[in-house]
């Protein structure tokens, strides 16, 4: 993968000053001119103290809840079994920072100040991710590295923050069941009461719903870390992390491959390396996200860079992330729908066939071997497949459902979320459905062209025509997968930030030389931010 990456134009140059004026720059003309100069003189290094002191801010708010009078304050932090323990395991490791009592507690804040403070401090990482992708977007000479030094050492802090989610002790546990022999696909953690992890997990009713390439990470990871609660997840935390930050480096090297221009190559890896949610879910809630966009990331940068060729390479690569999490299992269609761009040469039909045979073969084999270690016959998957039903946590469709509930009876609101669900899995299905269709026109068509510079692009000669109507359906594939379903989270929001950044920057290096994004950019930015709040700061008792 390096290799090809490295293989991009030898000439990467800036953006160039010539471009279609932006309502900001008619604007900037007037009022907005001193604040605008302003933000530009601050340059990186104030997106990067603020970054800083906002992920500070965010671990203290965590730290603030008091355990001790129970079910008070954000749903994240006291709802869920186990959750006023994970908060009191990590208040009692951290006793070494101001604030903390020194007997095990730290000093305590109302839920309204916390969830104040938790609003606050993430508006302002997302204002700061906007700020940052802005700079870099109007060309700031920085080098890429030190762009990264606000994300890096908000990782580092974010090491701290609480890890109120209970996922992370799910893959503990799961993966130290692993390491000792024990197949976590069917023995619940409700049959290990005594397991040293077992009083911070929520799910203790289920047996392993993550893939099998991920159980068999855990499963490493705590043989590292061993059965300790508080060293494992610091581990996960750090490993996640990473993962985060090389998102932002694959980014940006690709973005640099499609655009030959470092200018939005940088903004595109400024916009993964910020994101609130890339940060907060990898380093501070240590979810495997991070992960899985990676692998599907390479994938897709492989058949960007080599063509059909690599394109069973790209569909193992996808397949592997979605034995982390199954949800880009679709993005493989897509992959394999590039095959018809091949139809022009002879004797094309029964190849491309051969080639979508071995393309199913591969995955199988892929899904074959992760799961050999742990398949013990259907019941293997049945948590996998019931797990999109389990809960319903998405803001847009669960607010509803708390009125239905305070104004009629928690029976109407339970029937609105079964009917809700069920229609939004159908939306999801359409959704992508009209996506690979489109995309499958497009090609068959003609419009994706076969070979390097057969589309016309005589800027970029060395990419392929169908570059950006593959951007194009991999960025609506995943915002599907990531907005629609009842079940959604804030981690769930990390997914397209990847590709958002490729597409919107190959657009602005391809046409109008705008100094400014489309407007979907700024609603996508928008709704992942109230998404995220909203998630976030919900007050259970007061």
């Amino acid at each position: 993968m390096n290799d090809l990456l490295a293989s991009k134009p030898d000439t990467l140059h800036e953006r160039p000053t010539q471009h279609v004026p932006s309502y900001l720059d008619r604007r900037s003309a007037g009022i907005l001119r001193p604040f605008v100069d302003r933000l530009e003189r601050i340059g990186i290094i104030g997106p990067t103290v603020l970054l800083w002191i906002a992920t500070l801010g965010l671990v203290y708010a965590f730290l603030g809840t008091d355990v001790l009078r129970g079910n008070r304050g954000l749903v994240n932090l006291t709802e869920s079994f186990g959750a006023l323990e994970r908060v009191a395991l990590w208040q009692r490791a951290l006793q070494w920072l101001p604030g903390s009592t020194g007997e095990g507690g730290f000093f305590t804040l109302p839920p309204v100040a916390i969830a104040s403070g938790v609003r606050t401090t993430m508006a302002l990482m997302f204002l700061l991710q906007a700020w940052s992708f802005w700079l870099a977007w109007r060309g700031n000479p920085q080098p890429f590295w030190r762009w990264l030094l606000g994300p890096i050492g908000a990782h580092l802090i974010l090491l701290l923050m609480v890890p109120s989610n209970a996922d992370v002790f799910f893959y503990e546990i799961s993966g130290d069941l692993a390491a000792n022999g024990i197949n976590p696909y069917i023995h619940p953690l409700i049959e290990f009461p005594d397991h040293p992890i077992y009083p911070y997990n929520h799910w203790v009713n289920m047996s392993a719903v993550y893939g099998p390439l991920w159980t068999t990470i855990n499963a490493g990871l705590m043989r590292i870390a061993g059965p300790d609660p508080v060293a494992a997840t610091v581990l996960y935390k750090v490993v996640l992390g990473s993962a985060a930050i090389a998102c932002a480096v694959v980014t940006y090297r690709l973005a640099a491959y499609l655009t030959a221009n470092r200018t939005p190559a940088i903004a595109a890896g400024v916009l993964v390396a910020w994101q609130p949610n890339m940060l907060i879910e990898s380093s501070g809630q240590a979810h495997n996200d991070p992960v899985m966009i990676m692998l599907a990331t390479c994938g897709l940068a492989l058949v960007l860079i080599g063509g059909t060729g690599t394109i069973r390479g790209a569909i193992v690569l996808v397949t592997a992330s979605s034995m982390i999490k199954y949800v880009t299992l679709p993005l493989v269609g897509i992959l394999a729908l590039v095959r018809v761009t091949t139809r022009r040469s002879p004797g094309w039909g029964f190849r491309i066939l051969g080639h979508w045979l071995i393309d199913v073969l591969a995955v199988a084999a892929v899904t074959i071997a992760t799961f050999m270690p742990y398949w013990s016959g259907p019941e293997t998957l049945a948590e996998m497949f019931s797990e999109p039903g389990r809960i319903f946590t998405h803001p847009l469709w669960f607010m509803p459902s708390i009125l239905l509930e305070n104004v009629f009876s928690p029976e109407i609101a339970e029937r609105y979320e079964e009917v809700t669900r069920a229609a939004l899995q159908v939306v999801l299905l359409i959704v992508l459905g009209i996506v690979v269709h489109r995309f499958g026109r497009t090609l068959w068509q003609g419009r994706g062209g076969a070979g390097p510079g057969s589309g016309g692009d005589t800027r970029r000669p060395w990419l392929y025509p169908w570059t950006r109507p593959l951007l194009v359906a991999w960025t609506a594939s995943v915002c599907a997968l990531a907005f629609i379903p009842a079940n959604s989270h804030p981690w769930y929001w990390t997914w397209p930030v990847v590709p958002v950044a490729l597409l919107v920057t190959f657009d602005a290096d391809e046409a109008t030389r705008r100094s400014q994004p489309p407007t979907w950019f700024w609603v996508y930015l928008s709704v992942t931010m109230v998404f995220t709040l909203v998630y976030h700061t919900r007050i259970v008792n007061t």
